[in-house]
């Protein structure tokens, strides 16, 4: 699995998991390598993996024996795709983990709203196909210069069925979340898609060790466009 790295001198791990489309969701949290070592997975079909389709059972597989190698229980933070896979490594494997923070899940779902969401997100990768419109979607979400550059050239190389996979990818809310035990914060803007809030109202509800967040000024947008309150919090979390 290929992975950027940033602060590689530093002893705590924090694992990124990105979004859907985006590699490089986390690009304005990358100035924490100051102080953390920071690890971004290629989630499968994505970034320079690209010639891969995406698939939930292998793409957590490919997580788990990824981060086991660490010999040690790290920082785990996910945001939208990868806050539901977070969240399904979380169930499968505490052990790998300290602390989570999970920004955005979609893990409420319904058969009525699949088809809508996936269409969205259909529209939106025939955009990223034209490369003007990837570049400005690039800079609109705070990517720095050299990883908008690389995010074009990822995006032409995706597949449609990566998209259709990563929508519908079988990750729900259910009863195994309430034996995880590590400290978990689920985090939504207040301006999100009602079923978003509503996963991370859950989560806390139903597990005494998860804590909920609603930011309400944020939308589906919390890294990039609130990134100091967000960092801010990384930091809060990691000094506990």
């Amino acid at each position: 699995m290929y992975a950027d790295e940033y602060g590689k001198q530093n002893e705590q791990i924090i694992v990124m998991l990105h979004g859907a489309f985006i590699v490089h969701t986390f690009g304005r949290q990358y100035a924490l390598a100051e102080k953390y070592h920071l690890i971004v997975p290629h989630i499968m079909g994505y970034g320079n993996h690209t010639d891969q389709t995406f698939r939930t059972e292998s793409a957590v597989a490919e997580l788990v024996q990824y981060i086991a190698v660490f010999g040690k229980p790290v920082t785990l933070i996910g945001f939208s795709l990868g806050a539901q896979l977070a969240y399904e490594l979380v169930c499968r494997r505490p052990d790998l983990f300290e602390r989570a923070i999970i920004i955005s899940p979609w893990l409420l779902k319904s058969e009525q709203e699949m088809p809508r969401i996936l269409e969205q997100n259909e529209n939106q990768f025939h955009s990223m196909q034209n490369k003007r419109k990837c570049r400005l979607i690039a800079f609109m979400a705070g990517l720095p210069k050299k990883q908008r550059a690389e995010f074009v050239n990822q995006m032409q190389n995706m597949s449609i069925d990566t998209v259709k996979n990563s929508v519908d990818n079988g990750i729900v809310l259910d009863d195994r979340f309430r034996s995880v035990q590590i400290p978990i914060i689920a985090l939504a803007g207040g301006k999100e898609y009602p079923a978003i809030i509503e996963s991370v109202k859950r989560m806390a509800a139903e597990n005494e060790n998860c804590s909920c967040q609603i930011w309400p000024k944020a939308a589906h947008n919390v890294p990039p466009v609130f990134a100091k309150r967000f960092n801010a919090l990384i930091h809060a979390v990691m000094q506990k």
